[in-house]
């Protein structure tokens, strides 16, 4: 540690600078050491400028803060007496010796300086070192202090104070999509600037006056990357902002505390309107011969900003349902989330319009459509009949497998959908060896279909009787069987 020593005058100073000459002198006939000490890596460098607020309490230098630190590494060549760590001293303004010295050593000293040693303006930096045979140096720098006491600014702020915000704005992939709605300003920092810290915090009280959140830094980004004093921060994160007033201040810090005023001014704050112009979404459309339903919700903002304070809600009795333009008038049971209405007697047969509207509590209104078929059921009017009755080939006859061709006919008005042969059944202990069910095709009115299938004879029958069974579904995708 630095020893105590006084302040000398000018004089004095001399005087004793003469005394250690004399005993360098006597040292060096002694010990051949006739070279001083050199110092180095001086902090702060000669010619910088540090920084000191309007109370000066606090000191920016190098990313240092109060109190601010004079460091010096020094050395004696090698072979030499070595440095005094008791001649080594550090004088700012020529006479101010520093006596807060945490650490001083034969390599390295750091003394710091106080708010009272380092007033605006420039200050000569000495710092004195002696070997142990009494060379001396004496190492000159300056620094200037300088007083920053105005806080940092913004300006050109888009969207401006005053204005309206949808909610179709701040749809976002995430909490750093800046496609989506941003806050843009420039900052500005009248000289003698510290440096501006952008924390760029925007705050959003919720409600207004109460309360408050911030996006954070991680949310804000030069634009472009090149322009140090644009900056955009993701306006759209639904945790900060809600339908109606909210409140925005913009907090910005110069490196030596200065704060910009209007951040802690209630008066000051900027304004916006969040207004919902999202309308409902309607799903689910379902519709049958008894019953219309459907889903309806009021869409919150995609991505990370999906939150029910951006949304205002579903007018439940708004909802209603329409089938090919009229409105079911009673009998529906409505939720803030579904509406169920019985559907309309006497609908004539085809397909009707199904619409399902309702709107939210700012007056957006969402619809959905469907269709509903109304289908009355008939059964298509089929025969079956015969036709040519032959051995297929002389392996059929040897095999006794007979062919018959049967017919069937739609005598109906409508088609008959999926007709198919299921099977036949015959006496004198005759089987039918075609597999079933056997599909064929859809009979439109007045159309016929034939088809072979091939029986079993026993040896001796020379004739048989057969049932035949069909089947095949109506418009209605009713089924039915024949006969």
């Amino acid at each position: 540690m630095l020893k105590k020593r006084f302040l000398l005058s000018a004089v004095v100073l001399i005087v004793a600078l003469a005394a250690t000459v004399a005993l360098a002198s006597i040292a060096v006939a002694q010990t051949g050491d006739t070279t001083a000490p050199v110092v180095t890596n001086v902090v702060p460098v000669n010619g910088s400028t540090i920084y000191t607020n309007s109370s000066s309490t606090i000191y920016y230098q190098n990313g240092n803060t109060t109190p601010m630190v004079i460091k010096a590494d020094y050395s004696d060549e090698v072979g030499g007496s070595g440095v005094d760590p008791a001649s080594v001293m550090v004088h700012l303004d020529v006479m101010n010796m520093l006596d807060n010295c945490p650490v001083q050593t034969d390599v390295h000293v750091e003394c710091i300086a106080t708010a009272a040693d380092l007033a605006p303006g420039v200050h000569p930096l000495d710092i004195y070192v002696a070997d142990m045979s009494g060379n001396l140096t004496v190492n000159h720098t300056s620094v200037t202090v300088a007083l920053d006491s105005q806080a940092p600014t913004y300006a050109n702020l888009v969207p401006a104070g005053g204005s309206i915000i949808h909610t179709s704005q701040l749809n976002s992939a995430s909490v750093n999509d800046l496609t989506a709605l941003r806050i843009d300003y420039d900052i500005s920092d009248a000289a003698p600037s510290s440096g501006y810290s952008p924390m760029t915090h925007i705050n959003d009280s919720v409600p207004p006056g109460v309360g408050g959140a911030m996006i954070m830094n991680s949310s804000c980004v030069k634009t472009p990357a090149t322009n140090p004093t644009h900056y955009s921060c993701q306006m759209n994160r639904a945790s900060l902002l809600h339908l109606g007033d909210n409140t925005l201040s913009i907090l910005l810090k110069d490196k030596v505390g200065n704060t910009s005023p209007d951040y802690s001014n209630d008066a000051g704050r900027n304004h916006y309107t969040v207004v919902d112009d999202v309308a409902p979404a309607v799903s689910g459309i379902a519709a049958d011969s008894t019953t219309i339903s459907g889903n309806f919700a009021d869409p919150t903002p995609t991505g990370a900003l999906g939150a029910a304070n951006l949304a205002s809600g579903i007018d439940s009795g708004t909802a209603m349902v329409h089938v090919d333009g009229a409105m079911i008038m009673s009998g529906c049971t409505v939720t803030g989330t579904s509406i169920s209405c019985p559907t309309p007697s006497g609908l004539s047969d085809g397909t009707h319009a199904i619409e399902i509207m309702v709107a939210d509590n700012a007056g957006n209104t969402g619809n959905g459509t469907g269709s509903l078929i109304v289908c009355t059921p008939a059964k298509p009017a089929l025969s079956i009949s015969r036709g040519a009755v032959f051995w297929g080939s002389y392996a059929d006859y040897a095999a006794n497998t007979l062919t018959v061709k049967l017919i069937i006919k739609n005598n109906g008005n409508g088609t008959a959908y999926g007709v198919a042969f299921t099977g036949s059944t015959a006496n004198n202990n005759v089987t039918l060896s075609t597999g079933t069910p056997l599909s064929l095709v859809d009979l439109s009115a007045g159309a016929s279909v034939e088809f072979p299938v091939s029986y079993l004879i026993p040896p001796g029958v020379s004739s048989f009787k057969t049932s035949v069974t069909a089947s095949a579904s109506d418009a209605c995708g009713s089924s039915y069987t024949y006969p």
